[in-house]
């Protein structure tokens, strides 16, 4: 069974060019929809201390991480997570590529053998870099196209996560995605 693994802020978040205060991240808006759709556990991945509640401190802060290439401490990840080949990962688009907690994960757990989906949000820029810093960061990993849906469309992004879906899963029983890899996952 695949799994799944997010990074998703709450609080106060840019929305179509406002500030409003969210009670659930955008990216675990997204997770949750993933993970209703191929019906798979859904971890989350925090940070060891909380980040700050406004978005300009947020935005200063996640700047100043990535011009340090600082490492941020996170929670400990549930050991179930690492027992899966298939693995969903997501997270917010923070200044052209996921943010800095998920790349003090990725550093720490190389995820080798590992089948990687990301996804993310973001308000215009897409998935910027990140594809190609997973590939950078987790060369013994497959990582395979994923999906990037724009925050503030989030709650209506239903249609352009099945089919993406549908693009990239088999039945279970074939046992070969659409690139000729084995694989534990399947369509739904």
């Amino acid at each position: 069974m695949p799994a799944i693994l997010v990074y998703s802020r709450a609080g106060e978040n840019l929305i179509e060019g406002q500030r409003k205060k969210l009670i659930v991240g955008n990216t675990r808006v997204l997770a949750e929809k993933i993970a209703e759709k191929i019906q798979c556990p859904l971890y989350s991945l925090e940070p060891a201390y909380p980040y700050p509640e406004s978005y300009q401190a947020m935005v200063e802060l996640a700047k100043k991480e990535k011009a340090a290439n600082e490492f941020p401490f996170y929670q400990e990840i549930s050991a179930a997570f690492f027992k899966e080949r298939v693995l969903f990962i997501g997270f917010p688009n923070w200044w052209g590529t996921y943010p800095m907690i998920l790349a003090s994960f990725l550093k720490d757990h190389r995820l080798e053998g590992k089948i990687i989906f990301p996804f993310c949000t973001h308000e215009g820029s897409g998935f910027g870099n990140s594809i190609e810093d997973f590939k950078k960061t987790c060369p013994d990993a497959v990582v395979y196209p994923g999906i990037a849906v724009r925050g503030s469309r989030v709650e209506k992004a239903d249609i352009a996560i099945q089919n993406w879906l549908n693009q990239h899963f088999i039945k279970k029983d074939e046992g070969i995605d659409r690139y000729g890899k084995e694989t534990n996952c399947w369509k739904r």
